[in-house]
């Protein structure tokens, strides 16, 4: 999912090709699982260790903050690192390093089926020296719902594999798409499944154009379950239900589609529309949270999450072949903005003034 994606690519451009000589990182993984059965090929060359500290991000949440930091900060101080960066709210720093955090955004705190925000999360993050985070939307939300200091939250933008997404990508064929269940052509949603990700409204969007469109389906990409589990109780026409799609394959069947459609009405950043972007295709999203931002001019947003609005918006992208070319071509040039080689520069400057 989102989070483990970003985690990857970043750990992946610090060690390999952004950090001073002489850094090296160490992995503690959340969870039970010891460290000598994490598969080797997962694990990034140049890694000093990888270890397990053993307390789930579940049985954290719930303790007291003093006792949630202590049992992290006793694992660490045997480590002795120089700093600390918690990659989740959902784990606490310690108190025995500086540390920085990375907050993505903060569903739990505005959508009740995203479960709930640890117990002590305004201590966590007023705590932390720095917090990362991908948009100027997740920053006000910090300020608003942590009530951390403006000055202590770092806006650093997500950026884009541009090997795997980029304008050169050939589409998938038509036998690769009937693998999956495509057939014609389509729309595509990429995304999980809950009530902030508004596929119900994409479902009925979809069910008012699609008698207007006989030879068009919609494709969803994700959770297969709890996406089949939506479209069946909308019973929209021609839904194909993909479920999940690895990162070389994904990139050739969203080159094929239509055009990416994202419904969500609360995102931190919005990956996505900025790989369909990037590939060059049209992209219809809401104008909401952090996806302006994401989009810029290079989109089509739509007012609201409301099916109406998304009716609206991707109907006009049907009908305005104009239109659809002159995304294809801002979409490739906005998505060049953003860079996860400029993401780990600026995380290495928040990680050098944390030590200094």
């Amino acid at each position: 999912m989102g989070m483990g994606h970003y985690e990857r690519l970043l750990i992946h451009q610090l060690v390999q090709d952004g950090s001073p000589v002489g850094w090296q990182y160490g992995i503690t993984f959340d969870g039970r699982t010891p460290a000598e059965k994490i598969p080797p090929e997962t694990i990034e060359p140049g890694l000093r260790y990888v270890s397990v500290l053993g307390f789930s991000t579940g049985r954290l949440q719930h303790l007291p903050w003093s006792v949630a930091r202590a049992a992290v900060s006793l694992k660490v101080w045997q480590d002795k690192p120089l700093l600390y960066h918690s990659l989740a709210l959902s784990y606490p720093a310690p108190g025995t390093r500086p540390n920085v955090i990375t907050i993505h955004d903060l569903p739990p705190a505005r959508f009740p089926d995203e479960g709930t925000l640890p117990k002590w999360s305004r201590q966590a993050a007023r705590s932390a020296y720095a917090i990362l985070t991908p948009s100027t939307f997740a920053k006000t939300e910090m300020i608003d719902l942590l009530g951390v200091r403006e000055n202590n939250v770092h806006v650093v933008y997500y950026g884009c594999e541009h090997d795997r997404f980029n304008p050169d990508v050939p589409p998938a064929d038509a036998a690769t798409l009937a693998e999956h269940g495509i057939t014609g052509p389509f729309l595509i949603y990429v995304g999980g499944f809950t009530r902030r990700k508004n596929v119900s409204a994409l479902l009925r969007a979809w069910q008012l154009l699609a008698p207007h469109y006989p030879d068009l389906s919609l494709a969803l990409v994700g959770p297969s379950v709890q996406l089949r589990l939506l479209a069946n109780e909308v019973d929209a026409p021609r839904v194909v239900v993909v479920g999940y799609l690895d990162r070389m394959t994904l990139p050739g069947v969203m080159k094929a589609a239509q055009a990416l459609v994202f419904p969500s009405i609360y995102e931190g950043f919005g990956l996505p529309p900025l790989e369909a972007m990037a590939l060059g295709v049209p992209v219809v999203a809401v104008r909401a949270s952090a996806i302006p931002e994401v989009v810029g001019d290079a989109g089509l947003l739509a007012a609201d999450g409301t099916p109406e609005s998304l009716a609206t918006a991707i109907q006009q992208l049907l009908r305005d072949d104009q239109l659809a070319q002159q995304l294809r071509m801002a979409g490739p040039a906005r998505a060049q903005h953003f860079s996860w080689q400029d993401h780990a520069r600026a995380v290495l400057h928040v990680y050098e003034q944390a030590i200094g």
